[in-house]
């Protein structure tokens, strides 16, 4: 590939990252939402959790997240090991639920951070007003 295209398809990489950990919030903010229907709700709130730390570890990964990945499966894992079980959620298991979410939250500051506080390295985003 000529050096150009290397450059542009880095580039457009690079935005994709960006806007993944701008929108990161949402995907914490999902799985709160799901974790505030605990234990009322546990049967369809922990399928949904499940599936929400399936999305996040696959995401996190392809967007070259490992660590966003790492924790995502490591939820997924929970929740699993709690479905299987078919008990009553207890405090221990609310707890730990709520540090794996956590924990993911953890791993998109990081991210963030990394990047700079917009996603972008430097932390200036150009289509960003104000940036």
């Amino acid at each position: 590939m000529p050096p150009e295209r290397d450059d542009l398809l880095a580039q457009q990489l690079q935005q994709l990252r960006r806007e993944y950990l701008r929108d990161s919030s949402l995907r914490v903010d999902e799985l709160r939402q799901l974790r505030a229907r605990l234990p009322r709700d546990a049967g369809a709130a922990l399928a949904d959790m499940r599936q929400a730390f399936h999305r996040l570890a696959g995401s996190g990964g392809s967007y070259g997240f490992p660590d966003v990945s790492t924790r995502s499966r490591e939820g997924e894992r929970l929740i699993m090991r709690l479905e299987s079980l078919g008990a009553a959620l207890g405090p221990a298991d609310l707890a730990a639920i709520d540090q794996s979410v956590a924990s993911v939250a953890d791993a998109f500051a990081v991210a963030k951070k990394a990047m700079g506080t917009d996603g972008r390295p430097g932390g200036v985003d150009p289509q960003t007003p104000n940036a």
